[in-house]
């Protein structure tokens, strides 16, 4: 079973899709800014952001799907989940914020207090992956009920740490899928039928028209 998601703050105005409007930096970097602060006032602590790091994550995070890009249109929902985790694994390799103190209002035990900087960048791919995949797809987004669990999250940081591509498995895992954890960051190498749900099966004649 998986939990519906929903975006958790509100991401920028803006005059185009999500889908293009995340490949301009001043919006990324919008975006990731009004997050973080209205993570600020949930979390009760407060961030420090590097706005030089984040201008590298994306720099590089935009490299890395341009290369991977799909040419078949019914990849499309796929390869959108699949660059949500290579932004995610980016953030995660050059962390661009710090927290400033603990964080005091949610339970001791929640990832959130565990480690507010990984909870945060996690909540922000998903919350831009969602709202992307419904303008687009009319799709919900769906997270495994170990998003939640702290164990999971002791794993994560600790393997993160070794390698730094754990973190894209990490989060394709949080959105039920099973990784290649030899290659999460290679689209070419997911397994099977990654990423492929009733919902995308259903939509393959509307996708090809998109």
């Amino acid at each position: 079973m998986s939990d519906q998601f929903k975006p958790i703050a509100p991401l920028p105005p803006t005059n185009e899709p999500y889908r293009v409007a995340v490949r301009r930096l001043r919006w990324f970097k919008a975006a990731f800014l009004r997050f973080v602060e209205t993570q600020e006032d949930e979390l009760g602590c407060e961030f420090s952001v590097d706005g030089a790091k984040i201008a590298a994550v994306f720099v590089r995070w935009l490299e890395m799907i341009d290369r991977q890009r799909p040419s078949d249109k019914s990849e499309r929902p796929a390869f959108f989940a699949f660059a949500a985790s290579l932004m995610f694994r980016e953030l995660i390799a050059d962390m661009p914020i710090k927290a400033r103190g603990p964080a005091t209002k949610p339970d001791p035990d929640a990832p959130s207090a565990f480690w507010p900087e990984g909870y945060v960048c996690t909540m922000f791919c998903l919350s831009v992956h969602a709202a992307a995949m419904e303008q687009e797809f009319h799709l919900q987004t769906h997270v495994a009920p170990d998003i939640d669990n702290i164990r999971s999250w002791w794993s994560f940081r600790e393997n993160a740490q070794e390698n730094g591509s754990f973190a894209a498995g990490f989060l394709q895992k949080m959105l039920g899928y099973e990784p290649n954890w030899f290659m999460p960051a290679s689209f070419i190498s997911r397994i099977g039928d990654w990423l492929v749900s009733p919902e995308t099966t259903s939509n393959n004649e509307t996708l090809q028209r998109l």
